[in-house]
């Protein structure tokens, strides 16, 4: 476990840089010690950081198709806008079979490719959504245009909205002119306390 655990920091470490011929020297060491599908997500993000979406891609066929394989590939794929086939790697999970982090590299992916409804599809099946899945559907919903449906569902969310989630909905406002609902987001930051 702990050599599993020193993998992953040196593979984020070589991710960071990004660094091919760190990333497939890492792998290289991983499957020589035999642990390969231990840090599939790990190697997969490596060669996403450095744009080796092949040899992420190969990685995913030869491993478990485990959920943080699958996460760590739609991350990459999405990043790299490939977002229709990011979400085909879940198309035989159940969103409420899902973690967090896999739901919001789907949300994220729909808004990237502007699939607004797919991304409402996806939340729809959140069972208990979470603020970054909030986050990415005030994004989606803003690069589509659909100002008002993100205001309200900012106003009526259950999670406790943050800065984070009121600077993308007075971006989008901005981005669409929508002087009349900037102010009611102003008005809605007051009530939860955040300036």
């Amino acid at each position: 476990m702990r050599l599993r655990r020193r993998y992953a920091v040196l593979l984020r470490r070589a991710s960071a840089l990004p660094s091919l011929p760190l990333v497939a020297s890492l792998h290289a060491a991983v499957l020589i010690r035999g642990a390969p599908s231990l840090l599939a997500a790990s190697l997969i993000h490596g060669y996403s950081a450095c744009g080796d979406l092949a040899s992420a891609r190969a990685l995913f066929d030869e491993t478990p198709r485990t959920l943080s394989a699958r996460t760590a590939l739609a991350s990459a794929l999405s990043a790299h806008g490939r977002c229709a086939e990011a979400l085909g790697l879940f198309s035989d999970l159940d969103t409420a079979e899902m973690d967090n982090q896999a739901v919001t590299v789907l949300l994220a992916a729909c808004a990237r490719a502007g699939m607004v409804a797919e991304g409402r599809r996806v939340f729809a099946g959140v069972p208990r959504p979470a603020l970054q899945h909030y986050t990415c559907m005030v994004e989606m919903l803003g690069r589509a245009g659909e100002v008002e449906e993100a205001e309200r569902m900012v106003a009526g969310m259950e999670a406790r909205p943050d800065r984070v989630i009121f600077a993308a909905l007075l971006s989008t406002c901005r981005a669409h002119g929508r002087v009349d609902v900037a102010e009611r987001v102003s008005w809605l930051m007051r009530r939860h306390g955040i300036a």
